[in-house]
């Protein structure tokens, strides 16, 4: 029986995206602007690798993951940080990511001072 553990260097054809995942990405490098926020965490992509905060390459990721919604018909449309990708997997955590925490201000000490006082009835 075949063993089905991923290899730590394992290609695109491997993993299931052959040529057109990756002729799908060159595409969509193409339209894509620097300095554009990563879904998963927040912080800004570059084409660039060297300029990214993990010194990687973006990743073509699917929104709707191949895992639970398959290969078919069901292009990559957005680009991750290699890392952030790669911390998303199969989408099981989506609800997870990081960018939620900035986004809803988790971290935030609340609102500070008001600039005006609410009018007194």
């Amino acid at each position: 029986m075949p063993n089905k553990t991923r290899s730590a260097h394992q290609k695109t054809t491997d993993k299931g995206l052959g040529w057109d995942h990756q002729e799908n990405r060159a595409n969509m490098l193409t339209r894509f602007v620097d300095g554009k926020r990563c879904w998963w965490c927040g912080k800004p992509m570059f084409k660039d690798a060297k300029k990214n905060w993990d010194k990687k390459a973006l990743h073509a990721d699917h929104s709707k993951s191949r895992a639970r919604f398959g290969a078919f018909r069901n292009a990559a449309n957005r680009f991750l940080h290699d890392t952030c990708n790669k911390q998303r997997g199969d989408g099981s955590r989506d609800h997870l990511r990081p960018a939620l925490q900035l986004q809803t201000g988790a971290d935030d000490k609340g609102l500070g001072d008001l600039a005006l006082e609410w009018p007194k009835p």
